[in-house]
C-alpha cells in the first residue's frame, strides 16, 4: 500500500471524528479521565470519613452544654463516589458504542437518538451537580465549620481541606460542565442529522421524479438561442438545403452482410412526420397553414414562461457560483446545503420539465409544418414560372 493510499485510507477511518458525533467521542473520553481523577481524589482522603465516624458516630456532634449544631449527620462520601461511578459507567458504555457501526448507521438514523444522548448527558449534569454539593458541604462539615466554637484545636483537622479534596471539588464542576456542553453538541447533531435525512429524502425524490438536472445545467445557455420562435413568413436557410436536412431524418442504411451478434438500434421518428407528409394540394396547405397558426399561439405562450423560468435560473446559478466554496461554520455549511438542495429541487421540478419538452416538441413540429409549406410553396412558383 502506497503512502497516499495509507493517507486515504486513514481519511476515511477516522474522518468520522471530525462530525458532531466524533466531538461527542472526545467529549466523552475527557469526561471518563476527569471522572477517574475525581474518584481517585476523594478515595484519597476517605480515611477521614473513618476518624469522624470513630469519634463522633453517626450522631450529630454536641455543642457544650448539649445542643446540636445543625441537621449535619456526618460526610457522605459514598454518595458522591456512586454519583461519580455511576457517570463513569454510563459515560463508558456511549463511548464504546459510539465507535460501532451500529451507532453510526442504525442510531444516528433515528430522529430520537441524538435527543435521548442529550438526555442522558443532562442527567450527568444534575449528578454531578448533586455529587459537588454533596462534597462541598462535607468538606465544611455541614457548615459546622464557620462555627469558632467547633473549629479548634481538636476538630480543626476535619476543617482542614486539603489539595487532593481541592482538585476532587474543582474537577466536579468542571466535568459537569462539560457534560453540559455535551448536551450543547447533542442538540447539534441532532439538527445536523435531521438536515442529513432531509436530503437524502430529497436526493431520493429526486431520482423517482426521473430527469433530475444538474446544478449547472442551465448555466451558460439560453433558451432563446435554442428555441426561436418559427414563423410561417419567413424561411430560414436550412430550408435551402431541404436534401441536406432530409438525411439528417432518414436512418443510416448499412450495405452487405449483418455481423454476429449485431443489435439494430431503433429509430424514434417523431409523430408529426408520419403525421403531416409532403403536400400535394392547396387544400392541405390550407389545413397546415390553420394547424400552424393554432398551435403557434400556445407555443408562443409556453415559449415566453420557459424563457422567463430560463432566465430566473440562470440568474440563481450566478448566485450558486458566487457562494463560499469553504463555509466558515457548520451551521452556515447546512444552511447552504438546504439553498442548493432547495433551488435544485425547483429546478428538477416536472412541470418544469414537461413545459419545457412540450416547447422544444411544438417548435420542432411547427417548423416540420412550416418545412412542407414553403416546399409545397416552392414547387407551385416553380410550375408557375415554368408554365
Amino acid at each position: 500500500m502506497t503512502y497516499s493510499e495509507k493517507v486515504e485510507d486513514y481519511h476515511q477511518r477516522y474522518a468520522y471524528m471530525k462530525s458532531w458525533a466524533g466531538l461527542l467521542r472526545i467529549l466523552a473520553c475527557v469526561e471518563l479521565l476527569l471522572g477517574a481523577v475525581v474518584f481517585a481524589c476523594i478515595c484519597a482522603y476517605i480515611h477521614k470519613d473513618s476518624e469522624w465516624f470513630n469519634l463522633f458516630g453517626y450522631s450529630q456532634p454536641q455543642m457544650f452544654g448539649g445542643g446540636g449544631y445543625n441537621s449535619y449527620n456526618g460526610p457522605m462520601t459514598p454518595f458522591v463516589l456512586v454519583v461519580v461511578a455511576l457517570a463513569w459507567i454510563v459515560t463508558i458504555i456511549i463511548l464504546v458504542m459510539g465507535m460501532t457501526m451500529y451507532y453510526r448507521t442504525i442510531l444516528l438514523d433515528s430522529s430520537w437518538w441524538p435527543l435521548t444522548e442529550g438526555v442522558i448527558n443532562l442527567a450527568m449534569v444534575f449528578l454531578y451537580l448533586a455529587g459537588g454539593v454533596v462534597y462541598v458541604r462535607d468538606t465544611t462539615r455541614g457548615g459546622m465549620c464557620y462555627y469558632p466554637m467547633f473549629n479548634n484545636s481538636v476538630n480543626g483537622k476535619f476543617c482542614r481541606t486539603e489539595a487532593g479534596q481541592n482538585a476532587a471539588m474543582i474537577f466536579l464542576f468542571v466535568n459537569m460542565v462539560i457534560y453540559f456542553i455535551g448536551a450543547g453538541v447533542c442538540m447539534k447533531l441532532w439538527r445536523h442529522e435531521a438536515a442529513r435525512m432531509r436530503k437524502e429524502a430529497l436526493a431520493q425524490e429526486m431520482k423517482t421524479v426521473g430527469s433530475s438536472l444538474p446544478i449547472s445545467g442551465l448555466a451558460g445557455s439560453r433558451m432563446s438561442e435554442q428555441t426561436p420562435l418559427p414563423t410561417l413568413h419567413t424561411i430560414p436557410e436550412v430550408l435551402d438545403g431541404n436534401h441536406h436536412l432530409g438525411m439528417m431524418m432518414d436512418p443510416e442504411i448499412l450495405q452487405g452482410h449483418i455481423p454476429s451478434g449485431h443489435i439494430p438500434k431503433p429509430v424514434v421518428i417523431a409523430d408529426y412526420v408520419a403525421k403531416y407528409p409532403t403536400i400535394r394540394t392547396d387544400e392541405e396547405r390550407d389545413q397546415y397553414k390553420a394547424v400552424f397558426k393554432d398551435q403557434y399561439a400556445e407555443y408562443k405562450d409556453l415559449h415566453a414562461e420557459v424563457q422567463v423560468l430560463s432566465k430566473k435560473f440562470e440568474e440563481m446559478d450566478e448566485l450558486m457560483r458566487s457562494l463560499p466554496p469553504r463555509p466558515s461554520s457548520q451551521m452556515e455549511k447546512e444552511r447552504i446545503d438546504n439553498i442548493m438542495l432547495e433551488y435544485q429541487k425547483k429546478k428538477a421540478d416536472p412541470t418544469f420539465l414537461e413545459k419545457r419538452e412540450r416547447c422544444e416538441y411544438l417548435k420542432n413540429k411547427l417548423s416540420h409544418i412550416k418545412l412542407k409549406i414553403n416546399e409545397y410553396n416552392k414547387i407551385m412558383d416553380w410550375k408557375d414560372g415554368v408554365s
